[in-house]
């Protein structure tokens, strides 16, 4: 090849602005050779031949070394191998050397390729170079050797920052290994590389211009460098991350065949990461690392990975290295298990995923299976959930109903769950949740066929609805901090298990129950008298929320208000439609309106106008307004009569139900009412007090 001179014809120096060359390290027994050598062996000029020009394939460099004619020192730079055969060589340089220099001064020695964690040294033989490049003949036999000491993994354009005890210096991520980094940072007029103190740990983190993908603390091993630009190694402090509240009832892990596997496109170093997947529950995941060329790391976040089923169905998520040890085998070789939380997943994915899951654990558990609307309707009536006064309520508008569930059960949504009980096909046991405010989702329709297992069908169902919240709960994407459900105090299954967990936990804003006055309104077709003057209905302000909310605290103190999404937020307080769009996606109608009872500009009561299809609960629950008393004693009867005749334009039903609070008003004005209704609501973040005494009462 033309630029490639022999030795001796080399005359002409290379310009003043490419003498230098690009120095490696001076010690050639360390570049040659790994600290610890795992294993050596020889390999053929075949095997060379293809690494070579695999390197080439993906514009890689090979490391040419030369050493001092008289006293041995050695140098190295980089150079491109181009495509070869067999026989020679042909490299060209990274950094234009002055081979005049070179070939007076040096010496060649040997040239290395390095893969992975793969070393091999090759003593080939020099046939020309000049300022372009360098010719090299092949020999038959190389030699590779295998380090045991963790791969390191080269990083670009992914910003660090490393605090100190307020100070802030800002540098880069150069490269990292499965328990170090290697950040270089510079020096700036208002931080000193003096201030850092290498006794103390430090924060780091890292972001790739989208957001963070690392933070941790970590411990300072190494400094160099000069005043102006400094390279630190950092090591991690710790190899488990508290991502979450920490629980004593936790998923269940379960280990699937076939084990399906990770995959995702490391946020470090941006290489493609494939592994398997030890054991895998509905909030996270545990893999095994390989121990020399680790790439997980606690705390750091992955922007987008993918489970995959034997290539057969994927699901897709955000999630975050937890932890991070060496467990014992069967083979009693120690392997690197890490685990892996979910942070966020397509709330239909997540569904899907903890169907299989759950599936796995208790056969005759479905979620949001393919229902038969006939068999649905026909276990509603057989288990006696629709009774003759319910049915005689919603009777009138039977067609309309079939199609609201027909679009429940049967389309898919972020906004409706249901999940049955069924043996050979056969509705054993049911219920239902819908999220029905901001980050609260009602749990509803929970029914059971009469027979000997009734009892233990429904403790199936609860324990299974209470394993798949807490594993949604954690989920952004699943808005679930809240649980909710009403009962009649009566009934004895709810009223022992829900009301049972909330009076066994004895903390309201753990778990809370708030009793309500249930009645029906019917329109009057004489036009009903307005309110006197004195009295308005308006939109509720900041500080008429906030009244509210003082009101109930003092009177409750339980979870009502942050449940049902009334807890004041700023001076222009919204009628909050947020969920009107995902109710409208399966052709479903959900709005909210709230309104202040004031008299002489004092506030008496709060309303809550819930709009949606009718029977969307069969109690009607979520079609119906909903009072707040503030001032029991100074809101007569009449007014609120009045109140709710005037609100009720809203509704097209003739008759529609009012749920009251406090109960005790009723009593105090001789209200009639038809039943009580307690509302029960769980805060997902004492999913502990939850469980512990669920299982006492089973």
């Amino acid at each position: 090849m033309d630029y490639i001179q022999k030795t001796k014809e080399t005359t002409q120096p290379a310009d003043s602005s490419q003498n230098a060359l690009r120095i490696i390290d001076t010690d050639l027994d360390a570049l040659g050779k790994p600290p610890v050598i795992q294993n050596e062996k020889s390999i053929k000029k075949k095997a060379l031949v293809n690494q070579l020009n695999h390197i080439h394939f993906k514009n890689e460099t090979i490391r040419i070394n030369f050493k001092h004619i008289r006293d041995g020192h050695a140098i190295s730079f980089y150079a491109t191998p181009q495509p070869t055969f067999g026989i020679r060589l042909v490299c060209l340089w990274q950094e234009l050397p002055d081979v005049s220099h070179l070939l007076t001064t040096y010496k060649f020695h040997n040239f290395i390729v390095i893969n992975h964690q793969n070393i091999t040294t090759v003593h080939a033989e020099l046939r020309g170079i000049s300022n372009k490049g360098i010719c090299l003949t092949l020999p038959e036999k190389s030699t590779q050797t295998t380090s045991r000491k963790i791969k390191r993994y080269p990083c670009e354009n992914l910003d660090a920052q490393l605090i100190q005890n307020g100070i802030i210096f800002l540098g880069a991520l150069i490269d990292f290994s499965a328990n170090s980094f290697k950040i270089q940072i510079k020096s700036s007029p208002t931080e000193s590389f003096q201030w850092i103190n290498t006794k103390d740990n430090l924060n780091l983190i890292l972001s790739n211009g989208k957001g963070t993908i690392y933070s941790g603390q970590c411990h300072i091993i190494k400094q160099q460098g000069c005043s102006g630009r400094k390279t630190i190694i950092l090591q991690p402090v710790h190899e488990t991350i508290q991502r979450f509240n920490p629980q004593v009832f936790r998923s269940k892990r379960l280990a699937l065949t076939p084990s399906p596997d990770i995959f995702f496109t490391h946020p470090l170093s941006h290489t493609f990461i494939n592994l398997k997947i030890i054991d895998l529950s509905g909030s996270g995941l545990s893999v095994e690392d390989d121990e020399n060329s680790a790439v997980l790391l606690p705390g750091m976040i992955i922007p987008s990975m993918t489970l995959n089923f034997a290539g057969s169905f994927n699901f897709h998520c955000k999630a975050q290295v937890v932890y991070r040890k060496l467990v014992e085998t069967d083979s009693q070789k120690p392997v690197v298990k890490c685990g892996i939380a979910f942070l966020d997943m397509n709330p239909e994915d997540h569904m899907r995923l903890l169907s299989l899951l759950h599936q796995t654990v208790n056969k005759n558990f479905y979620i949001c299976n393919e229902v038969d609307m006939d068999d649905l309707w026909t276990f509603f009536f057989a288990s006696g959930f629709l009774y003759p006064r319910k049915y005689a309520f919603i009777h009138e508008s039977k067609q309309k109903i079939k199609t609201t569930y027909e679009r429940l059960y049967t389309k898919n949504s972020n906004i409706a769950r249901h999940f049955t009980w069924q043996k050979k096909g056969e509705i054993l046991g049911h219920l239902s949740m819908l999220r029905f405010y901001q980050n609260t989702w009602l749990i509803q329709h929970l029914a059971a066929i009469a027979s000997k297992d009734q009892l233990r069908i429904g403790i199936e169902i609860l324990n299974q609805i209470g394993s798949y919240a807490y594993d949604c709960h954690r989920l952004y994407s699943s808005h679930m901090d809240y649980l909710i459900c009403y009962f009649r105090p009566e009934n004895q299954f709810p009223n022992h298990f829900f009301g049972g967990v909330a009076r066994s936990i004895k903390n309201p804003k753990a778990c809370s129950i708030d009793t309500f006055v249930y009645y029906h309104y019917r329109k009057s077709a004489i036009t009903m008298p307005d309110l006197p003057e004195d009295w308005t209905l308006t939109t509720p302000g900041y500080t008429d929320l906030t009244a509210f909310e003082n009101y109930y605290e003092n009177r409750s103190g339980g979870l009502m208000l942050d449940a049902l999404d009334l807890i004041p937020e700023d001076e222009e307080m919204t009628q909050r439609h947020d969920l009107s769009s995902e109710y409208s996606k399966i052709e479903l109608k959900r709005e909210r309106r709230l309104y202040a009872l004031k008299h002489n500009n004092q506030l008496r009561a709060v309303f809550m106008l819930n709009v949606s299809n009718f029977a969307v609960n069969l109690s009607d629950l979520t079609n119906c307004i909903s009072v707040f008393v503030v001032d029991p004693e100074n809101l007569p009867a009449a007014i609120l009569t009045a109140a709710v005749s005037s609100l009720s334009e809203h509704y097209k039903e003739k008759k529609f139900p009012v749920l009251l609070f406090p109960a005790e008003y009723a009593t105090m004005h001789c209200l009639k009412y038809e039943k009580l209704y307690d509302l029960w609501t769980l805060n997902m973040q004492h999913t502990d007090d939850y469980f512990k005494n669920f299982n006492h009462l089973s």
